[in-house]
C-alpha cells in the first residue's frame, strides 16, 4: 500500500486498460466565454492563445493516438501532429464512415500512422491504413477494442462537438481538458455538454486563457 494513490496515478492509462478493457480516454476542447467551439457553419476560428496551442501540442506527445472526425477533418483539415512543442507525433485515428475526406487532406498525407475507421473497406498504404467496421458494430467500442489490441493505452480526443459528445453521453472518458477563452462570438457551434457526475481537479490560468480539468 505504500504510495498507492500515488502509483495509480502515475500508471493510469495501464490500469484502466486492464480493468475497463479500453484505453485511457482524454476528451478536450477549447470554447468561447459564451460556450461556442467553432463559428457558424463549423468555420474554424482561433480561440485560444500561443500558450495554449503550446499545451495542447505537449498533451499530444503525451499520448499515444489522438482522434478527430469527418466534420473536424473537413472543416479544419487538421495535421494533428506536433508543432508548438518537441516530442513525437501520435497515431491519427479518424472516423469517416463514408469516406469522404478527401485524398489531398492533411490527415491523408502519408506522414505518420493514420487509422481511417469506416464502412467500405479494409486496406494499407504506405502509414495509411483504413480499417473496415462491421456492419452494425458500435463504432466507439469497436475502435477503443481495436486499439487496444495494437497496444494503444490511450486516447487523445479533439473532437468537434458529435464526436466529444457521444463519448459523454456513452460515459466512456476518463478526463476532460478545457480551455476557455475570454473571447465570445455570440453564435456558432455549441460546446459539448458536460455530464453531471464528474470532478474538477484542477483550474488555472494559462496566458490568455482557463484551463478546466475535469475526472469522472
Amino acid at each position: 500500500g505504500l504510495l498507492a494513490a500515488e502509483g495509480r496515478e502515475l500508471n493510469k492509462r495501464f490500469f484502466t486498460s486492464v480493468e475497463k478493457k479500453r484505453p485511457y480516454i482524454i476528451l478536450k476542447w477549447a470554447e468561447t466565454a459564451d460556450g461556442f467551439i467553432a463559428a457558424d457553419g463549423g468555420k474554424q476560428i482561433q480561440i485560444t492563445g500561443e500558450l495554449s496551442r503550446q499545451l495542447v501540442h505537449k498533451w499530444r506527445t503525451e499520448e499515444p493516438t489522438i482522434m478527430v472526425g469527418t466534420n473536424t477533418a473537413l472543416n479544419d483539415n487538421p495535421q494533428l501532429n506536433v508543432r508548438h512543442w518537441v516530442g513525437r507525433n501520435p497515431i491519427r485515428v479518424v472516423i469517416d464512415k463514408s469516406l469522404r475526406i478527401p485524398s489531398n487532406f492533411k490527415l491523408l498525407d502519408n506522414k505518420q500512422k493514420t487509422l481511417i475507421f469506416n464502412d467500405l473497406e479494409s486496406k494499407n498504404e504506405k502509414f495509411n491504413s483504413f480499417i473496415q467496421v462491421p456492419k452494425g458494430a458500435d463504432y466507439l467500442p469497436f475502435i477503443l477494442e481495436k486499439l487496444l489490441t495494437l497496444n494503444q493505452q490511450s486516447v487523445f480526443v479533439e473532437g468537434g462537438t458529435m464526436l466529444l459528445q457521444s463519448f459523454i453521453d456513452a460515459n466512456i472518458f476518463d478526463e476532460i481538458r478545457i480551455l476557455k477563452s475570454f473571447m465570445a462570438i455570440k453564435s456558432g457551434v455549441a460546446a459539448p455538454r458536460l455530464p453531471q457526475h464528474i470532478t474538477l481537479m484542477q483550474q488555472q490560468i494559462i496566458g490568455t486563457d482557463e484551463l478546466r480539468i475535469f475526472r469522472a
